[in-house]
Order: structure tokens, then sequence, then C-alpha cells
């Protein structure tokens, strides 16, 4: 059985991807832990609302 990367996958990536990178940038700059999460789940929050709202998954 032969997998493929889905879009949904990337949906996935997408959610986490901002969050990581905040969490990186709070470690190496001045900028506060929480300041920098916070700021990071802006754009987390709306790939979660575009999975929900828009490109639900499918049964195929």
């Amino acid at each position: 059985m032969q997998r493929s990367v889905s879009k949904y996958d990337f949906l996935l990536a997408a959610i986490a991807l901002p969050v990581a990178i905040a969490g990186v940038l709070g470690a190496v700059s001045t900028l506060a832990m929480s300041t920098a999460l916070a700021a990071g789940s802006v754009p987390a929050s709306g790939g979660i609302g575009y999975a929900l709202f828009v490109e639900q998954p499918t049964e195929q």
C-alpha cells in the first residue's frame, strides 16, 4: 500500500509550524516566551479554523 502526502498533512504542518517557530524565537531572543507563543498561536488558530470550516477532511 503506497501512501502519499496529502493536503491534510500539509495543513497539519501549517498549524504546528508557527508555534514551533515562535518557540524557537522565544528561546533565542529577548522576547518573552509567553509573548512569542501567543504571537505564534494566532496564525496557528487561523489554520485550525480553515481546517474546521473551509477544508474539512472527506472520505475518498
